[in-house]
């Protein structure tokens, strides 16, 4: 399986928006008090290997900010609230930042939690720096950062991808969510320029746990090849491709198999077989620069395990 493996290096640019929060004419923290940090993370629940290793790249930052003097002499506190990756438990716990905690910026991951709270966090006038592949929710607030990979350039990639193995008629299929329209309607539209097309889109819902109906009309449309927007549900596709007699047809990915639920000895082998194209990111471990060692180093040392890209990102 070939995976595009980019290893990311990240200014913390929250503090950047934070600057500009109070250059802008915002209320300014008390000289005495800190620097308030609040970040709304899925620490546990089905998305927990995503979210943990971001709370513990948060730490680490912040301790080595504080240890060497703070931001122009201001400790930084952070407030770390676990939303389970799910969107009613993230406004529930932003609410409780934005008025309880009075946290001067809010970090957070994922579409669904951030189209969550993003209003709370407008009305309260304050900084957010947020994971999402989707641009727009930056657009709409000035004081919005987004700090992620794109969604457009993710489906510009696959449609590159598919141009180079020469497939005509291409299969899309989908959760229903603003990322995935994205990475659709870019490969439908860079079809044109590498000579295949969209024959069959098939779309299901987030909370679906059985995509076989989708399967069998694409498998009626006879596709040379499929792209699949299904990062929730990488573990249910494959093995259903493989029970369904489609595994011949080969697939292109957002995310493939490093989602915990799916990275299975079971779903790798499914992948290898298929042979499966993904653009998902991940942590190089050679042809890297002394800062990028230098962090992997102390993320181990600090916490006994290998840093992933999520953690690099927030860092």
């Amino acid at each position: 399986m070939k995976t595009k493996n980019i290893f990311l290096t990240v200014f913390i640019v929250v503090f950047i928006g934070f600057a500009f929060w109070l250059l802008a004419g915002k209320s300014k923290p008390s000289d005495n008090l800190p620097v308030k940090i609040g970040a709304s993370e899925a620490l546990t629940g089905k998305f927990a290997s995503l979210g943990e290793p971001r709370a513990k790249a948060m730490r680490m930052a912040a301790d080595e900010i504080n240890n060497s003097g703070g931001i122009n002499g201001k400790k930084l506190e952070f407030v770390i609230e676990d939303n389970q990756g799910e969107a009613k438990v993230a406004a529930t716990n932003a609410s409780k930042l934005l008025n309880i905690d009075n946290v001067d910026v809010v970090l957070t991951g994922f579409t669904h939690i951030t189209n969550a709270i993003k209003s709370l966090v407008a009305e309260k006038n304050k900084v957010m720096l947020y994971a999402s592949t989707v641009r727009d929710i930056a657009e709409s607030n000035k004081l919005f950062f987004r700090d992620y990979w794109d969604a457009i350039d993710s489906g510009n990639a696959l449609a590159k991808a598919i141009g180079n193995d020469g497939y005509k008629k291409v299969a899309f299929l989908s959760e229903i969510n603003d990322q995935c329209n994205q990475i659709g309607q870019t490969i439908k539209e860079d079809g044109q320029k590498y000579s295949f097309e969209i024959i069959a889109t098939e779309s299901y819902n987030p909370t679906d746990l059985d995509l076989r109906t989708n399967l069998v009309k694409i498998k009626a449309s006879k596709p040379e090849a499929i792209v699949a927007c299904s990062w929730r549900h990488e573990n249910v596709l494959m093995r259903q491709l493989n029970e369904l007699g489609m595994l011949g047809i080969k697939t292109y990915h957002i995310v493939a198999p490093f989602i915990a639920s799916s990275d299975t000895k079971e779903n790798r082998g499914l992948f290898e077989k298929n042979g499966a194209v993904s653009t998902w990111y991940g942590v190089a471990e050679a042809g890297i620069g002394d800062k990028q060692k230098e962090f992997i180093e102390k993320y181990q040392n600090r916490y006994g395990v290998k840093p992933t890209s999520e953690a690099i990102y927030v860092y």
